[in-house]
């Protein structure tokens, strides 16, 4: 078995061991991790054109910045300081052991008299009672440890020598921090999708590829509604949406912003909402023929009775005061002609020898709710993490060593009681403490000293 004395040798171990490697990955990390807020993340490419131009865009698409916390180089990141902090972690185990291992009753009065907080009574009595001054000692101190030193007997209150493992659970934390994020990154996902009311969908779209990413439930977007302020900017929107299994209703929740649905590890947040206009139209053919169509945006709709199909390019919602709509049609052939209709007006085109009244009804706006989705398995490992570091800080800052000795025996051939004391750190607390001690060892003294 390799020994530490041997991996002290060893110039790459020497590197991952050292606290300046740790401070720059830290700094690095933090600094990237900045960037990666201030860039937004997952859009698409002509997003960070138009914003940044060409040359930043260069630079985020070569350094991934437009996908930080996915880029090798800060997984990478993130798997050397989780190196440096175990290579840190076993280096300094030997040292805490030897401490923690440490007997403090093995030292006798001369090492006590070197300590700073001291206080040495000389009795005048060689057979004076020595009850009453141990049992203040152990009211005000607790219950001590004792050992014969062959000129007394030295009697020690030692609280809190496990904090010395302290730093093992800080570093520990991190590490599981970082564990957590990477189970989030490969095994999670950040994703959208806009839903019309009535529409199902059984997967979303990955924010940062854009591609399909099944569910593995359904989801059913049963009603949507939006509330305006006077100045037309939204002001509440709500989302009903189900889910289901295998064609079944399992859950039903209403959302809205800071109120999501959480199932099987996958949330759905209220993020945002589109709306898509919707023109219906009536349509007189030259054969007789008449019927009234639907029409969405971005949609194409057949009108088979009157071989003819239709479709929006524009919408305008106001004009005079009326909606207007710039429509397509198109006949079996591939004959193709535009018109624009205002509300109320009619307006004719001829198509594969046919003549078409056609005109416009009604319009409105039909909304969707925009959904950002997320699983991040990792979360939990990630509290958990989060946890711990904080009682790490806790121990490793506030949780004291301390070691109060008593020491009664013979010296110089006279009666004495030492008490000393030593804390590695809240000096001020333990100072307070010990003070309270002496004044109770001294309170039972008295006028035997």
């Amino acid at each position: 078995m390799e020994t530490n004395t041997s991996r002290k040798g060893n110039p790459l171990w020497n590197t991952f061991a050292s606290i300046k490697l740790a401070v720059f990955l830290f700094i690095t990390l933090s600094v990237t991790s900045i960037i990666g807020t201030l860039i937004p993340q997952g859009e698409a490419d002509q997003f960070y054109l138009e914003r940044y131009g060409q040359d930043l865009f260069k630079i985020i698409s070569t350094l991934r910045l437009n996908d930080t916390y996915h880029a090798w180089w800060f997984v990478s990141l993130l798997l050397l300081f989780s190196l440096n902090l175990v290579v840190c972690t076993i280096n300094r185990f030997p040292v805490t052991l030897r401490i923690f291992k440490r007997d403090s009753l093995s030292c006798g009065p001369d090492y006590l008299s070197r300590l700073q907080l001291k206080k040495e009574w000389v009795l005048k009595d060689k057979e004076a009672d020595l009850d009453p001054i141990l049992n203040s000692f152990k009211n005000a101190a607790g219950i001590p440890k004792e050992r014969d030193t062959g000129d007394g007997r030295l009697y020690l209150v030692e609280k809190g020598k496990w904090s010395y493992w302290g730093v093992y659970g800080l570093h520990s934390s991190i590490i599981i921090i970082f564990i957590g994020a990477l189970v989030g990154l490969f095994w999670g996902f950040k994703g959208y999708v806009e839903l019309f009311e009535g529409e199902t969908t059984d997967h979303v779209i990955n924010r940062s590829t854009f591609e399909d990413i099944p569910l593995g439930f359904d989801v059913r977007c049963d009603k949507f509604a939006v509330d305006f302020y006077d100045n037309g900017a939204p002001k509440r929107y709500v989302s009903d949406l189900t889910i289901l299994e295998n064609g079944k209703e399992v859950l039903h929740k209403s959302i809205m912003v800071n109120s999501p649905l959480t199932y099987k590890g996958v949330t759905f947040y209220q993020a945002s909402y589109n709306s898509i206009p919707e023109v219906n139209l009536h349509i007189i053919a030259s054969n007789g023929r008449q019927g009234s169509l639907t029409v969405p945006a971005m949609e194409r709709v057949a009108w088979p009775e009157g071989r003819l199909s239709v479709g929006i390019i524009q919408y305008l919602p106001s004009i005079h005061g009326e909606p207007a709509a710039q429509v397509w049609a198109a006949s079996p052939n591939g004959e193709a002609d535009t018109v624009w209709l205002l509300k109320g007006h009619e307006r004719e085109l001829s198509l594969g020898g046919n003549t078409y009244k056609i005109s416009l009804v009604d319009a409105k706006n039909r909304y969707m709710t925009g959904l950002q989705v997320k699983k991040d398995p990792g979360v939990w490992i990630v509290w958990l993490g989060c946890t711990a570091l904080i009682l790490g800080f806790i121990v490793v800052f506030w949780v004291a060593h301390s070691r109060i000795w008593l020491w009664i025996g013979q010296k110089n051939g006279k009666m004495t009681v030492l008490l000393a004391g030593q804390a590695n750190k809240n000096q001020l607390a333990f100072e307070k403490d010990f003070t309270k001690i002496r004044e109770a060892v001294e309170r039972a003294i008295g006028d035997k000293a």
